[in-house]
């Protein structure tokens, strides 16, 4: 016999022996009659009868919540099963769309709400679906429904913005988005980005601005530089607004700001250039251009500036300038190329030559050079020399070398592969060189005043 049952059959006895005491001990006490309700009953008849009533009441409420356990149980036990069966054929769903086959996803997804009505997971894909399948009406209403329904489901809400959008609604959709970045701040990093991206498509470059810096407040750490940096652009796209609609003043203000901001913007120094220029400040205008050349070393501010004096009837200020610059600038081999090719244009064509010279030894490409090289020899009537910089022209423009082209990614090499670098395929590489397809018959004359210089 186990210790435990021992123990338990010693602890009834000693129970039994109490209360044997008891009952002999108050024998008379138990014996008496008292008035129950009009009735003389023995006191030991009333203890009995509390007792087993007791007893009786006890087994009835753990009776009642045994079986309230057992239907509870009963309960979760179907919920349980219903679930896991919903999410087997969610499964199946989503797989469903993933093999192009939306039609018959639909279909079980129906089943499913059908069932659950409130379920999300099945909502959001089935809106998924019609917005994908072209059935963007029907999304619109079924995310605005989950929407009312889940005020705080904030996938939802990007999905009614996305599906807006597909409506042509787009007032509609940037609504939706501004009031989920009002109402959920901490998550509204998607919709301050998607507003962005939806003001830049419409030009709106003042309100994708502001969209810019709520980000760069909001969420710093989870832009990329890349994407920060897109705040002088937008910066700039604002200035360029201001110049469209003859502000010069207030675009000039900006410019100067995304100067501060990103020194070698090199945009912002040419139309901060310009609208000092328009603005009666050409001193101002000259300088700042010419500032923005020492800066980033960019040519484009030559060309600028050449095109400036010319336009004007000012060459020979132009050509001043020009010189000063190649004299003086770190950057001096670009600036000695524009200020031959000035020359170039200008017909002072022995000291272009001279200044193309000088450059060549320093460039490791520059088609353009030897072309202008090539021209100013064959005007000079020296062909051996002029045919000499075409040749070195070709070579640095490499298109005397064979291109092999990939017929799946367009993919260009020098040599032919077995398979492609870049994508992967085999059997995909080609010669670039297509055969004229030719008509049978009589080619009908070209017309145009081109052809008549042939």
């Amino acid at each position: 016999m186990r210790l435990v049952n021992v123990f338990f059959i010693v602890l009834l006895l000693l129970v039994l022996m109490v209360l044997g005491n008891l009952y002999l001990t108050n024998h008379d006490l138990l014996v008496q009659e008292v008035n129950l309700f009009g009735e003389s009953i023995k006191l030991q008849s009333v203890i009995l009868i509390t007792f087993l009533l007791g007893f009786l009441l006890n087994v009835l409420y753990t009776g009642i919540m045994e079986v309230i356990r057992l239907v509870r149980g009963l309960n979760d036990s179907a919920d349980t099963r219903l679930v896991k069966r919903i999410s087997e054929r969610m499964q199946d769903a989503r797989d469903l769309v993933a093999h192009g086959l939306p039609r018959e996803a639909k279909e079980i997804l129906a089943s499913i709400l059908e069932q659950r009505r409130e379920h999300i997971p099945a909502r959001l894909l089935l809106g998924d679906i019609l917005l994908k399948t072209g059935s963007a009406d029907e999304a619109v209403k079924l995310f605005k429904s989950l929407c009312e329904d889940e005020p705080d489901q904030v996938e939802a809400h990007y999905q009614l913005a996305e599906a807006l959008m597909a409506v042509r609604n787009s007032d509609a959709s940037l609504a939706v988005l501004k009031k989920l970045a009002a109402d959920q701040p901490k998550k509204a990093l998607r919709a301050w980005r998607r507003l962005r991206a939806m003001h830049m498509e419409g030009q709106r470059w003042e309100e994708a601005l502001e969209a810019h810096k709520k980000l760069t407040t909001l969420f710093a750490s989870d832009l990329t530089p890349g994407e920060k940096a897109q705040g002088s652009a937008l910066a700039y796209q604002v200035g360029m607004a201001k110049v469209e609609a003859d502000q010069f003043k207030d675009a000039a203000q900006i410019f100067q700001q995304v100067i501060k901001d990103e020194p070698d913007f090199v945009p912002a120094y040419l139309s901060l250039g310009r609208c000092m220029i328009l603005q009666d400040q050409e001193a101002q205008g000259l300088e700042i251009l010419l500032e923005g050349f020492r800066k980033t070393g960019e040519g484009t501010f030559l060309q600028e500036l050449e095109d400036y004096f010319i336009q004007l009837g000012r060459p020979e200020d132009g050509l001043a300038l020009m010189r000063r610059v190649a004299a003086t600038s770190r950057h001096a081999t670009t600036a000695k190329f524009f200020l031959g090719k000035m020359l170039y244009r200008l017909e002072i064509l022995d000291e272009a030559l001279d200044l193309f010279q000088e450059v060549r030894s320093q460039v490791v490409y520059s088609p353009i050079l030897f072309f202008f090289m090539a021209k100013i020899h064959s005007r000079r009537g020296r062909l051996d020399a002029a045919l000499n910089e075409y040749r070195q022209l070709l070579r640095n423009l490499g298109i005397l070398k064979l291109r092999y082209e990939c017929a799946v990614c367009g993919h260009r090499t020098q040599d032919f592969s077995d398979r492609c670098d870049s994508c992967g395929s085999w059997n995909s590489s080609h010669f670039m060189f297509k055969e004229s397809d030719l008509p049978e018959g009589p080619v009908r004359a070209e017309s145009g005043g081109w052809m008549a210089m042939l």
